[in-house]
């Protein structure tokens, strides 16, 4: 064009930034701007707009700023475009500030520039300043929209206010796969995994299809709650879908997502269908392996466990701190204390593994289990001088698993001084008293914990039947059929007594 005499004009700029976008040529962008200024066109609201959008693609944020400030007019889509680079890249105060200025020039926002600022607040936590956002969106009208509904649920959510995201989510009038996704990675990373499965049941019901990202938010709540039939769902339809795909190179979202499987079957005790996804991976980790030491080691396969841990070191996977803690777990539920001992003391100097304070506690929690409480103690007190109150928890529990009253009492003198207002350190001192039959000091322990205003949370369970997940606390009667339950129980009560049965207290 520019051979045949042809002076490209304010029109042709705007497509060419975009093609050298899309190549990621950033050095043709600063030729093009020097042709633009010689030719007087760097003052057009077009030309200018393509300079500033290909400046923040490259994140060239000081040339981008210099072009919008140069420029004599410039529309809402110009001012959304610089305050959601600035967002984008984590520079929020930038972004407020070009927020403010737009407010200041009273510039009209669009539903974009509030989606844009409701991410930077999402991003900061600042609920207060979101729900002054949420107010302009009411009073303007911009309520109906999808994205702007789906910008406040993801805003809320992040600061922790699941209430006020599950309410947005529920006046809208229409919903998207976004909408859907949101709101269940808000109860999600908040733990609220029962209302997580619950969102998700629901969403089937509404039959919105989910995708790659509904399935992989969900799967950890199905993990934490050993959710074993939700769990199989969800693989199943990644399988019938193909969301899973045996690719021939690496990818690290499928090895992530498979992991997230894999361990989803391990928490639920279903190893056989871990190792099969595991032998299925054409790509691994050092993540899978561990995954599949600690289900091993969790459920008492101790030979299982120490087995896949040679086969990884075979494989010439290095392992790391989360390994170790598998394996030395392992051997703690199986009783290999000799083996246990001597990874502890080969951590360092064969796998160049520097121990952590969470391996002297497996080590602990083995000798106690093991009976040897004075080698358990002594290691305590010889372990990181990091040590936190989960080693003397530890052994507490072992005092009271044997019945090592004395012993407890010195240990509880260390777990009460690192952690005086765990309700669990009380318990289990209590317990060993009742055990050993000091009903007075176990008296004096729970009297200890009411002055210290501890309390101890309630105990709660989870029974998964066909129909979903229920959850049952100690004393509970919010469950719809507590009434059934309870007839139940006490029918079941009455057989007992029938049969003469006395319960070990």
């Amino acid at each position: 064009m520019r051979v045949l005499g042809v002076f490209p004009d304010k029109y042709t700029f705007p497509c060419l930034l975009k093609g050298c976008c899309d190549i990621r040529e950033d050095l043709e962008v600063r030729k093009i701007h020097g042709l633009v200024f010689k030719l007087g066109l760097h003052l057009d609201l077009f030309v200018g707009s393509g300079l500033v959008k290909c400046y923040l693609k490259f994140l060239f944020m000081e040339d981008a700023e210099k072009v919008f400030d140069e420029l004599l007019v410039r529309d809402v889509v110009l001012w959304n475009a610089m305050v959601n680079g600035y967002a984008q890249i984590g520079r929020f105060h930038e972004a407020l500030g070009i927020f403010r200025k737009m407010c200041s020039e009273a510039v009209e926002i669009s539903s974009f520039t509030v989606t844009g600022v409701l991410s930077v607040f999402a991003m900061m936590g600042d609920v207060v300043n979101g729900r002054a956002i949420h107010a302009v969106v009411v009073k303007m009208g911009y309520g109906s929209s999808i994205a702007v509904s789906n910008a406040l649920i993801d805003m809320y959510g992040k600061c922790k206010c699941v209430c006020e995201a599950l309410k947005t989510f529920e006046i809208m009038d229409e919903r998207d796969i976004f909408s859907w996704n949101s709101i269940i990675y808000v109860h999600e990373q908040c733990g609220d995994h029962d209302g997580t499965l619950r969102l998700f049941r629901k969403m089937l019901r509404e039959g919105i299809r989910p995708d790659l990202i509904t399935l992989t938010t969900v799967l950890p709540s199905c993990t934490q709650m050993a959710a074993l039939i939700h769990g199989k769902e969800i693989h199943s339809y990644m399988i019938i879908n193909g969301l899973l795909k045996d690719r021939n190179f690496e990818d690290i979202d499928d090895v992530l997502i498979n992991n997230g499987i894999m361990d989803m079957y391990a928490k639920c005790g279903s190893m056989r269908e871990a190792h099969l996804v595991f032998d299925k991976m054409s790509h691994k980790d050092v993540a899978s392996w561990n995954i599949l030491i600690m289900g091993y080691g969790m459920h008492g396969y101790g030979s299982e466990a120490l087995h896949m841990f040679s086969l990884m070191c075979e494989s010439e996977f290095k392992p790391n701190e989360v390994t170790f803690v598998g394996v030395l777990s392992a051997c703690s539920h199986a009783g290999f204390v000799n083996l246990g001992h001597q990874f502890l003391r080969e951590i360092e100097s064969k796998y160049g593994v520097v121990p952590t304070i969470e391996h002297y506690t497996c080590v602990v929690d083995m000798l106690g289990r093991a009976g040897q409480i004075e080698k358990a103690y002594q290691l305590a007190l010889t372990s990181p001088s990091e040590a936190n109150p989960i080693v003397w928890r530890a052994l507490l529990a072992a005092c009271q698993l044997h019945g090592n009253s004395d012993k407890a009492e010195f240990v509880a003198k260390h777990v009460f001084q690192h952690d005086p207002k765990h309700c669990g350190n009380y318990v289990l001192m209590s317990n060993v008293y009742v055990a050993a039959g000091k009903y007075e000091e176990g008296l004096d322990v729970r009297n200890m914990m009411k002055q210290q205003n501890v309390r101890k949370s309630p105990g709660c369970s989870w029974i998964e039947l066909m129909n979903g997940i229920h959850a049952f606390i100690n004393g509970d009667r919010m469950h719809p059929r507590s009434d059934c339950i309870y007839a139940e129980l006490h029918s079941l009560t009455t057989l007992l007594h029938e049969h003469e049965y006395v319960p070990d207290f």
